[in-house]
């Protein structure tokens, strides 16, 4: 049996070498554990500093965004506001096209109208020609017929008298000498008339034959018109089509349209205003002129009078009564005078067939007076004149004799004035003239190069008065 202390002193021996092990274990653990909870407090330091640093660069990098943002608005509102303003400018650009385009046209329908309605009238004429023709035509071939049976009845009898024998027989069986004159005169007579008849038949084809070929050629030149004008119609159902397709856009923008016809008859005023100005200016000068040639006139006369002594003074002074009257009126009807009065005659004698003031082919594009543009919608148009588009190189030209009375520069263009009698022919948008002040013109006398207009067109702008009467010049010119 074992000893008990024994067994209690090695369990005693057990338990202090465990709590050795235990106290030696914890020693060691004790400044690992403190340098762990050291290294985390200083981790959480760098972290908190770290995070602080990090704090600062992302407010400065928020601002930056910001600037950039804004500055990327402001660039995207400015490339926004160019592209309407290039929208803008495109359709004030389509506006200007169309608008013009529909002006052309228009002018282009008015000038192709006229040309059918002519070949139209033309087309009638040669109908009622045909026509009256055709029953000519009957009436020769008819009278050709009945000749033609008269010629072959005289060829028969005279086929019976064609021997001498038969004629000598027809002409000794005669009851007297008389009676055998009678026999010889009247077969004389019968040769000659058979003779007449076949130039008479001869002459009667060949007016059948003229009259045939007169109508053959009234109706081929009728269908050559025909086909003309049926070529012409399809051109304006063209132009139509165009103009409709022109006027809806300008319909669609309808303010912009008139925006853009408002500065057109802006332009247009002000050229009417200076060209008023001119004619008025040139108005009184004339006047003033034909005074002082009347003062000088009287003065004149007053001296011949003092020189011729007392009789000679009291029958002028007798006399003068009627001449003052004569004076007031002459004064009062200066523009009135013989050269003044035979040149406005010869003016107005050709109103309708005067040429257009412009070489080369044109449109009229403005018409005078207040009118509406066909298609398009509340859009007025008012002249004082009529605007002729021309090519390029065209020459304004004079319509009638006259005299330059004036040369006005107006912008970088000129205006010429051409006074025939009491008529006046105005020329507007000429870049250089060919003629002076004073220099007499004559019909279709070139008075200078025509330049362009604020669109970039080769445009006359043309006016035609009687003194300060405004007249339509689509009525004086063809």
């Amino acid at each position: 049996m074992k000893n008990p202390s024994k067994k209690i002193f090695q369990s005693l021996c057990m338990m202090h070498y465990a709590l050795c092990i235990i106290l030696a274990f914890s020693l060691t653990a004790l400044p690992v554990e403190a340098q762990q909870r050291k290294k985390a407090t200083t981790t959480k330091k760098t972290t908190t500093t770290k995070k602080t640093q990090t704090k600062k660069p992302a407010a400065t990098t928020k601002k930056v965004d910001k600037k950039t943002q804004l500055r990327n608005e402001k660039a995207e509102a400015e490339r926004k506001r160019k592209l309407e303003q290039q929208r803008a400018q495109q359709l004030t650009r389509n506006i200007k096209a169309n608008l013009d385009s529909v002006l052309v046209i228009n002018g282009q329908i008015t000038t192709q109208k006229r040309s059918i309605d002519s070949l139209d009238s033309e087309i009638h004429v040669l109908q009622t020609n045909i026509d009256s023709m055709t029953v000519e035509l009957k009436r020769l071939e008819k009278e050709l017929e009945q000749r033609q049976k008269q010629y072959a009845r005289a060829l028969i009898q005279q086929r019976k008298q064609q021997s001498v024998q038969q004629r000598l027989t027809f002409i000794f069986s005669a009851d007297n000498f008389a009676q055998i004159i009678r026999r010889m005169r009247y077969i004389r007579e019968y040769t000659t008339y058979q003779r007449a008849q076949g130039e008479l038949l001869k002459e009667k084809q060949l007016e059948v034959n003229n009259a045939r070929d007169r109508l053959l050629g009234a109706k081929a030149k009728m269908e050559l018109n025909l086909s003309s004008m049926q070529t012409k119609q399809k051109h304006l159902e063209g132009l139509k089509s165009r103009a409709e397709k022109n006027a809806a856009l300008l319909n669609k923008n309808l303010a912009a349209t008139q925006k853009q016809i408002a500065e057109y008859q802006k332009r247009e005023q002000a050229l009417s205003d200076q060209i008023e100005k001119l004619i008025q200016e040139e108005i009184e000068a004339e006047r003033r002129r034909q005074e002082e040639a009347e003062r000088r006139r009287q003065e004149e006369e007053t001296r011949r009078n003092a020189q011729a002594g007392s009789k000679t003074a009291k029958l002028s002074k007798k006399g003068n009564k009627g001449s003052t009257s004569s004076i007031e009126t002459r004064t009062e009807n200066y523009r009135y005078s013989d050269t003044s009065v035979k040149l406005s005659s010869d003016f107005a004698s050709n109103k309708g067939r005067l040429p257009m003031p412009i070489t080369g082919g044109y449109n009229i594009v403005r018409h005078f007076g207040m009118y509406n543009v066909q298609g398009l919608r509340n859009v007025t148009l008012n002249s004082k004149g009529i605007d002729i588009r021309g090519q390029k190189g065209a020459m304004a030209r004079a319509i009638f004799n006259g005299e330059v009375s004036n040369i006005f520069q107006y912008g970088s263009t000129y205006i010429v004035m051409v006074r025939h009698g009491k008529y006046i022919s105005v020329y507007s948008g000429m870049k250089s003239v060919s003629v002076r002040k004073g220099q007499t013109v004559k019909t279709k006398d070139n008075l200078g190069v025509i330049g362009t207009d604020a669109d970039g067109n080769y445009t006359l702008h043309f006016q035609l008065r009687r003194e300060k009467e405004l007249l339509n010049p689509e009525h004086w010119v063809r």
